[in-house]
């Protein structure tokens, strides 16, 4: 897990500081006195909450790596004020580059984050969970793919009490009742690579009689949240997932299922990439400068478009895996696709093509190895079970 937390925050450090052009300002308060005045700023609802998400996993990762060591409420405490301490870190550095803006508000948004992952990860590493569960490490991987996919899917999170709201969330569907073959067949792909990590997350039974209840509730969550709307091509397609996830496990195996799910997935992905193959004559420069795209513009279509390519890329590489592949051979194998198609998108116009989404295959397949590997206190109790049969 300390691996995890050093990955996070050196991703932390680099988009906050990024690029690096450290000068002293001729004028001003000071960094300290320039964020304390700034203590009582109003926050933009959707850059609050991407500060918060920024620092979730910090709190998360951080509250596992310290599992076992003391009561709960200190450590909770201990990896809160660490992840506050980075923050106000960062606002302090960020008064001395000119692209940067040092806020209060950020701070309090990373804190809050840190405090809710700490929280999260506490339940997750304690007695609150099950010893079966916190042994069976692999599970860990479909709970964190599936927690992507909530992520993109249902951000902001803000439900709302709103009629006029719940029907222009539903009214698309009327409208656009037709969806296109590729809406459909991405959308299919995507419930279907859903239904395959509930599937893996609870018993292939169990996982199938879940599935359609799990379809309800997200695509109700979205009629009640802020901003979210539905379409014909999402219904369309999470129904032909059910129907195909159905069929597929009466006529094939688990392992034959799981490969034709990744060979599914694994086609929507590329597609997604280079969507819609209008490439021109001639290519533009390919950015070899990491989370090139990520540094600039709204802070909250950012943190959505990394959740979304992190569920991508992620369940992709554990798709691999679970067809038979190392997880190291199905992270390479990812990262080189993604090079590939980012160099590609040198010839799409209107797309970024740089080396930020192979970075991310290996930061993310990274992260993947350290979830899926056994904590030390469920390694102990394996042993222990062992000697007592």
């Amino acid at each position: 897990m300390l691996v995890a937390v050093a990955i996070i925050v050196a991703v932390i450090v680099y988009g906050s500081l990024y690029p690096f052009t450290f000068r002293r300002p001729e004028a001003g308060a000071g960094p300290l006195r320039n964020l304390l005045q700034s203590w009582a700023e109003t926050p933009h609802r959707g850059d609050f909450v991407a500060n918060v998400f920024l620092y979730l996993p910090l709190g998360f990762f951080g509250s596992l790596a310290s599992a076992g060591r003391g009561r709960a409420l200190p450590r909770v405490m201990l990896v809160t004020l660490a992840g506050g301490a980075l923050s106000v870190t960062m606002e302090l550095a960020q008064y001395f580059i000119a692209e940067r803006v040092s806020a209060a508000v950020d701070v309090y948004a990373n804190l809050t984050g840190t405090m809710l992952g700490a929280i999260a990860g506490n339940i997750a590493g304690g007695d609150l969970f099950l010893r079966s569960f916190r042994q069976a490490a692999a599970q860990r991987v479909p709970c964190l793919l599936l927690a992507l996919w909530l992520g993109y899917r249902l951000y902001p999170y803000v439900p709302t009490i709103d009629l006029h709201k719940y029907w222009q969330a539903v009214r698309p569907v009327f409208l656009y009742p037709r969806p296109s073959g590729y809406d459909l067949f991405r959308y299919s792909a995507l419930w279907l690579t859903v239904g395959s990590l509930l599937e893996e997350l609870g018993g292939a039974r169990r996982g199938r009689l879940l599935f359609l209840p799990f379809i309800i509730i997200v695509l109700a969550a979205k009629v009640v949240i802020v901003g979210k709307t539905l379409s014909a091509a999402e219904i369309a397609g999470a129904a032909g997932a059910l129907a195909f996830s159905a069929a597929l496990a009466v006529i094939a195996g688990e392992r034959i299922r799981v490969r034709v799910v990744t060979l599914i997935f694994a086609a929507c992905v590329v597609a997604e990439r280079l969507a819609p193959f209008q490439f021109t004559m001639y290519g533009r420069e390919f950015v070899w400068v990491p989370f090139h795209s990520f540094l600039y513009g709204s802070l909250e279509l950012n943190v959505i478009s990394f959740l979304e390519k992190a569920f991508l890329y992620g369940a992709l590489i554990w798709l691999l895996h679970r067809s038979g592949l190392p997880l190291a051979a199905s992270v390479g194998l990812v990262a080189t696709m993604l090079g590939f198609t980012s160099w590609a998108e040198t010839y799409l116009p209107g797309r970024s093509a740089e080396i930020t989404d192979a970075l991310m295959a290996l930061l993310i397949g990274a992260i993947l190895a350290v979830v899926k590997t056994p904590s030390a206190d469920a390694r102990k109790g394996t042993a222990e079970v062992k000697q007592g049969v």
